[in-house]
């Protein structure tokens, strides 16, 4: 008891790192939560739920959680194994056999635990960009997940190399919900919410009161936050099993005390949750060489402390592996398990420390400049165990919020030196450009238009939808570019795209100089949009 209340003490004081930490990022609200010796012995809320109504965060105030969805997919599969209705070796396609990948290898070898594990080594980034442009609009339908998935391009060799596919979740949503006949979101409700008693979890959040679901938010570059005018909802869609619960401070620190539970025998809490060894075992080493352990469950990350961590967010790649900032120190080695999440408007953070019967949780509202969550997450844990590890936290996020800033300021001047390097050159007539262009998938187009008031300038549009206009400019040649700031990106509800390369579309003219195509670097391998 004395131990948990000196505990208890240092997360108090820990308290006003989260608020200079959301003050630089642009977080208006956060809830934390801290389990120790299996006793939630803390819980701290910080700031607004909604920015214009200066609504106070509670501990019952419902966030997304994004890729902490993976977490509960994984459980949910674990119970069908339990139950014999499938293995962790079963092959994905002899449940769906519309996976069937143009390589005869991934689609005779892929297994439940391979798409769980990311490790199946298929690339998918530039179906991404086909999938979410930002503003709350989902671009695809669910039901051609497997035109695309079927096309990935391999990354990596099959097995031999961790790598975040978040489709391979969107696979095991479809997984679970044939083996079931139901939808996701009602599978999960009756066997893992209701059960373990997550009053305010969902894929839904209609489901939500409006006071109690927080408003979704961008952090901008002077340090201020943007509340967004749509949320961004995957319920329903192919990301839903990927990132599409909605959760509160509460729910998830009954989760993590479940998993926990869990994993020291609890016979109530196993009946919930099965096969938790399975769950938290290293299924794939990431980012080797390393010599202490850094691997990836189903569903979760594991590094042994002291160690880097926080190789799931927006982080990550700040800074070159061998600099990143060590959690822990060597007099205290314990293993964290984790995971973070992000989507539109929302991030979070959550990490079991077996060893101790303790867990942190931090949600979030805001996209911010860097990822507070991870940030705040780890000033609890230095103040939980008591690390000396001389890191800084409040310092590191507005470095991390420097360097974020300066990779869009990098991607505008790259952009300004194209156009520089190529002062004179004029772009045939506009209008030629003008136009339907289609991806070889035929699942995606893009309309490049030129404005009834605006006749000197064009812009595109994806999949004919208003949100999705951007303004076109001519770069160089037949090149034109639509590069955005970090805060127009923000502003949209973007993810980070800090490549110059990505906002180019170079078109290709035929023999009488017409524009028949363009390609769009969404890819390692270059799209090609084809004109009707």
């Amino acid at each position: 008891m004395a131990a948990s209340a000196a505990a208890a003490n240092r997360l108090q004081a820990a308290t006003a790192k989260v608020a200079q930490i959301c003050e630089a990022s642009g977080v208006p609200g956060a809830s934390v939560g801290v389990i120790h010796h299996g006793a939630t012995i803390f819980t701290h809320n910080h700031g607004y739920s909604h920015l214009g109504t200066k609504t106070p965060t509670r501990s019952d105030t419902a966030y997304g959680i994004g890729s902490l969805t993976k977490s509960f997919i994984s459980a949910a599969i674990a119970k069908l194994v339990d139950e014999k209705k499938l293995a962790w070796d079963t092959r994905v396609a002899d449940v769906l056999p519309e996976f069937r990948h143009d390589s005869d290898i991934i689609t005779e070898m892929t297994t439940i635990t391979d798409i769980l594990s990311h490790r199946c080594g298929l690339g998918g980034a530039g179906a991404m960009s086909l999938a979410f442009q930002g503003d709350g609009d989902m671009l695809l339908p669910k039901d051609c997940l497997f035109q695309l998935v079927n096309d990935f391009r391999i990354q990596f060799p099959f097995r031999q190399r961790w790598s975040y596919f978040v489709w391979g979740y969107s696979v095991a949503g479809a997984v679970i919900e044939r083996l079931t006949q139901k939808p996701l979101k009602d599978h999960l409700l009756e066997t893992i919410f209701r059960p373990l008693g997550l009053k305010a979890t969902s894929f839904s959040p209609r489901e939500f009161q409006p006071h109690q679901l927080s408003s979704p938010h961008v952090g901008l570059s002077d340090g201020s936050a943007h509340a967004l005018r749509k949320l961004q909802v995957f319920e329903d869609t192919f990301f839903e099993a990927s990132g599409g619960i909605y959760s509160t401070l509460n729910d998830q620190l009954t989760w993590a005390s479940a998993m926990l539970q869990s994993v020291n025998g609890n016979d109530q809490k196993s009946a919930v949750i099965k096969q938790v060894s399975c769950l938290l075992s290293n299924h794939i080493a990431v980012l080797n060489p390393t010599v202490s352990e850094r691997s990836y469950g189903l569903g979760w990350m594991r590094a042994q402390l002291p160690g880097v961590v926080g190789l799931i967010g927006d982080n990550v790649g700040l800074w070159e592996l061998a600099d990143e900032p060590v959690l822990g120190t060597k007099d205290k080695t314990m293993l964290m398990i984790y995971h973070q999440g992000s989507t539109v408007g929302y991030r979070a953070f959550t990490a079991l420390f077996p060893e101790t019967d303790s867990a942190v949780v931090v949600l979030t509202n805001s996209s911010d400049v860097s990822d507070a969550a991870d940030w705040i997450g780890r000033v609890f844990i230095q103040a939980l165990f008591e690390f000396d590890d001389g890191n800084d936290y409040v310092a590191l996020a507005k470095e991390a919020n420097r360097r974020t800033l300066a990779q869009f300021d990098r991607v505008g001047k790259e952009i300004k030196d194209m156009r520089a390097a190529c002062l004179g050159s004029q772009p045939r007539r506009l209008t030629t450009f003008t136009g339907r262009y289609v991806h070889s998938s035929e699942l995606f187009f893009i309309d490049i238009s030129l404005q009834p008031t605006e006749s000197d300038r064009l812009y595109l549009n994806f999949q004919g939808l208003k949100d999705q206009t951007y303004e076109l400019r001519h770069l160089c040649n037949n090149v034109f570019e639509w590069a955005l700031t970090h805060d127009e990106s923000k502003k949209r509800g973007r993810y980070n795209y800090v490549e110059a390369e990505y906002y180019l579309f170079d078109f290709r003219l035929d023999e009488k100089d017409e524009p028949v195509s363009f390609s769009w670097a969404i890819d390692d391998e270059p799209a090609v949009f084809t004109k009707l």
